[in-house]
């Protein structure tokens, strides 16, 4: 008599749900990634990208009919990157899928999504520390000030350490320390005032209908509970130069999918997903460190 087994195909019909889940998380939970120098590196192209940087050389002045005798050599210096491999599993029992639970199958592929969503943004999050300089402090409530103490900072790189950075600049930080914008801009109280409740300028109605600080000083401002806090409930966000040629770097290697593959004596299926990336830095002094204080919002 013929032995019936449960092969892949039996999920057929769940693995898309599962990676359209998975999928939808992603897209709707990055925040650093879309911000940060995306770079794909090419397959069979060796284990490492290379990003150089130029130096600078000095113009002199020169004299009528004198040759010029001080040529300068170019120098250039190497930034590299080397992704590695990221992954996460779970397991879809063929009860489960007889049954046909939706809900948990859909759960199962936000799961996934958030699981390599969570990791890439926290590894870029990371970076935030390495910035040349730092805004803010411990302790501190973030004020309009290191922000714009940061906007001048990029602006103002010496030629020695890369010069000033590209626009355009965004700032991302935890929502509880950005809770501290959106109480510069509105009133605590019923009836209570702001420095600027009243300037008239529309921001403070802004804030109130949409509560989040969308833009301040030329710069985008992003949220992202990414960002860990750490045991004295600080955290460290950034202001930095984003997009193509800015400061924050993210290699992807290979996007993340889903594989699926049958354990028959679990009657299960292992759905393993995997991902190689490297983050890092291309001019920290691109980037610069907004410290402040990340304590529960009360």
């Amino acid at each position: 008599m013929a032995i019936n087994t449960t092969a892949t195909s039996f999920l057929g019909d769940t693995i898309p749900t599962i990676i359209e889940e998975a999928r939808f998380t992603e897209q709707f939970k990055e925040v650093i990634s879309n911000l940060s120098w995306r770079i794909n590196k090419e397959i069979h192209n060796g284990t490492t990208v290379n990003i150089p940087y130029f130096g600078n050389v000095t113009a002199n002045p020169l004299s009528e009919g004198i040759d010029m005798v001080n040529p300068q050599a170019m120098a250039d210096t190497n930034v590299q990157f080397t992704p590695a491999e990221v992954g996460a599993q779970i397991v879809i029992t063929d009860k489960l899928v007889r049954d046909n639970q939706e809900d948990v199958i859909r759960a199962a592929g936000r799961i996934l999504g958030d699981a390599m969503v969570s990791k890439r943004e926290q590894d870029l999050a990371g970076q935030f520390d390495d910035g040349t300089n730092t805004m803010g402090s411990a302790g501190a409530a973030a004020t309009l000030g290191i922000f714009a103490a940061a906007w001048a900072d990029l602006s103002g790189v010496s030629l020695a350490n890369g010069g000033p950075a590209p626009k355009p600049y965004v700032a991302v930080h935890h929502p509880f320390v950005l809770l501290d914008l959106v109480d510069v801009f509105t009133p605590t109280l019923p009836g209570g005032t702001t420095p600027l409740g009243a300037t008239g300028m529309g921001t403070a109605e802004d804030v109130l209908r949409n509560y989040t600080v969308g833009r301040v000083f030329g710069m985008d401002i992003y949220e992202s509970g990414n960002i860990t806090i750490d045991g004295s409930d600080d955290a460290k966000g950034a202001v930095f130069a984003a997009g193509n040629g800015g400061g924050l770097v993210l290699v992807t290697s290979k996007e993340w999918d889903v594989s699926p593959e049958r354990d028959e004596s679990m009657r299960a299926t292992e759905l393993n997903v995997v991902g190689e990336y490297a983050v890092g830095e291309y001019l920290a002094s691109w980037i610069v460190t907004l410290y402040a204080d990340a304590s529960d919002p009360a």
